[in-house]
């Protein structure tokens, strides 16, 4: 797996529906090993993380980056029922960054171009539109954009090329991979100046798995298969904490 992951990385636009003949087995077998991967590429981040960089910067600098990051989660939590909270982290959370991060990878339709257009701007400047998450205006819009989805799957040829030739293809491919790992940096607020340079080092996992999600992406020329290794990962980690909470 870590083969074919540096091989695509290093040309994403060569990869680009290469999985169309695959049949379903095939790609759940792949769909498993892209999750162990993710999963074992986690632990050892983390575990480096822990063991390194807090450790100098409790023992040096008395202050913990993580400790951030818990009290974040914690106070989402509060605001949300255990519902709410597994519904959007699992689920609209997943399928809300893939639109953004994912979907300009594979798509020519122009309502679903706008439609990123427009998650971008609502990600950037969310006074804008002032959606909340699980509120009747957030459902909607993304029913529409699911409904745009589906019609261009049937409307699109699956063999249609990319929407930019090489060059420009992996360069976007690589600046969206590099965004939603640093889009992630906003769970460790409020974040700490004079460390500003570690926080990078902090959202590899995320890193490791937009790379994952957008060889999914790229090979089957589809939103689907990212979003359930993305709604998979999330749903793990919550499921732990439900069952840790439980016993």
């Amino acid at each position: 797996m870590l083969k074919n992951i540096l091989t695509f990385y290093r040309n994403p636009y060569a990869g680009f529906n290469t999985g169309k003949n695959e049949t379903i087995k095939e790609r759940l077998t792949l769909f498993k090993k892209a999750f162990i991967f993710c999963f074992c590429s986690c632990i050892i981040i983390v575990l480096f993380i822990i063991m390194v960089i807090e450790e100098i910067l409790e023992s040096k600098f008395n202050i913990s980056i993580i400790e951030n990051l818990h009290n974040i989660w914690n106070e989402f939590r509060a605001w949300n029922s255990p519902l709410d909270a597994f519904l959007k982290i699992s689920i609209i959370g997943p399928l809300r960054e893939e639109i953004l991060f994912r979907l300009p990878l594979i798509t020519k339709s122009p309502f679903l171009r706008l439609a990123i257009f427009l998650g971008w701007v609502d990600f950037l400047f969310p006074e804008l539109f002032n959606f909340k998450f699980l509120s009747w205006s957030y459902g909607i819009v993304l029913l529409i954009i699911l409904a745009g989805i589906s019609v261009s799957e049937k409307i699109y040829d699956q063999n249609f090329q990319t929407v930019f030739q090489k060059k420009n293809y992996n360069y976007m491919c690589w600046g969206l991979t590099i965004a939603f790992a640093l889009a992630h940096i906003s769970n460790f607020t409020p974040l700490n100046g004079s460390f500003i340079y570690l926080y990078p080092f902090y959202v590899l996992p995320q890193f490791v798995y937009g790379i994952v999600f957008s060889y999914l992406a790229i090979r089957f020329n589809s939103l689907l298969w990212p979003f359930l290794l993305h709604a998979s990962i999330n749903s793990a980690s919550e499921i732990h904490r439900l069952i840790t909470e439980l016993f």
